[in-house]
């Protein structure tokens, strides 16, 4: 048995680059022997008191720690009851997935974060302009990725449609003007960060690489490291990815904090970035050693 499980999605075949190659290469570089499983081929069984898991129908012993590419409730709940460490857990992945929950965690630990009103759908467009303190916004929907159905909004009927396209669970949130565009991606791990790049966009507000944005690598300031760690810190993430937005006094305001954070912008612009050397060095001194 391996020493570690990484759990992807079978979505994750149809895409052009995998990276399960690098993901067991950088693990074998740290001592660790990982398997890839797949959440649709993971079968879990309670009998006579026993706990089991299954992968393709065969049943396997139980492995060291299990790193999760996506949302799989039911398995990391598996997982961490038969005290296997999953990276990251189930109540920390929940929590970066709903924006909402996002800035709750981060209002509790003093982070700085946009101005936000959630629903949205309750309040007409003028209820909104007030509710945020001004005329210009943005709607995004408190789950999504990718900058998928996230408006900047001006009017009332940019509003109203902005509503529709984001669903009934949209959230108003402040536009940070100082950032349009622009914005910086850091990747963190434990208590450390391992990359940073500045994502921009000449033709949107959105800075997202999959809405045609662009890269590059960015060196990363004392303050904002600290803010990036501090965010992932208090949603219990270990491994994470945390946008941080350019405010007009010139510092940092948290956007969002993604606990299935890829890094396929990273090694898109650094080819030699350590992101899963450092992750699995940290997994080996925590979970291995």
């Amino acid at each position: 048995m391996p020493d570690g499980l990484i759990v992807f999605s079978e979505s994750t075949l149809t895409k052009a680059s995998t990276a399960f190659d690098w993901w067991r290469a950088e693990a074998q570089r740290c001592g660790i022997r990982l398997a890839v499983a797949f959440a649709e081929q993971i079968q879990m069984r309670y009998v006579d008191g026993n706990a089991l898991t299954l992968i393709g129908g065969r049943q396997i012993d139980t492995p060291r720690f299990a790193v999760m590419r996506g949302y799989f409730r039911d398995i990391s709940c598996h997982f961490e009851r038969l005290g296997i460490p999953a990276v990251n857990r189930w109540i920390s992945m929940q929590e970066s997935a709903d924006k909402i929950l996002t800035h709750q965690a981060l209002t509790a630990a003093g982070l700085p974060t946009p101005a936000t009103v959630y629903p949205a759908s309750a309040l007409s467009y003028d209820d909104a302009c007030e509710a945020i303190g001004a005329r210009r916004f943005v709607i995004k929907p408190i789950e999504g990725s990718c900058g998928v159905n996230v408006f900047l909004v001006n009017s009332c009927d940019e509003y109203d449609h902005a509503i529709k396209s984001a669903g009934p669970n949209a959230m108003i949130q402040r536009y940070i003007a100082s950032s349009s565009g622009r914005d910086l991606r850091v990747w963190t791990v434990g208590e450390h960060t391992v990359g940073c790049v500045m994502r921009h966009s000449s033709s949107s507000f959105r800075s997202n690489y999959a809405q045609g944005g662009s890269a590059s690598v960015c060196a990363l300031s004392d303050d904002a490291a600290r803010m990036a760690v501090a965010a992932a810190r208090c949603l219990g993430l270990e491994f994470a990815g945390v946008d941080l937005l350019f405010t007009p006094e010139g510092g940092f305001t948290v956007c969002e904090v993604n606990g299935n954070a890829g890094f396929r912008t990273l090694s898109a612009v650094d080819r030699h970035s350590p992101i899963l050397r450092r992750l699995f060095e940290y997994i080996t001194d925590r979970y291995v050693q």
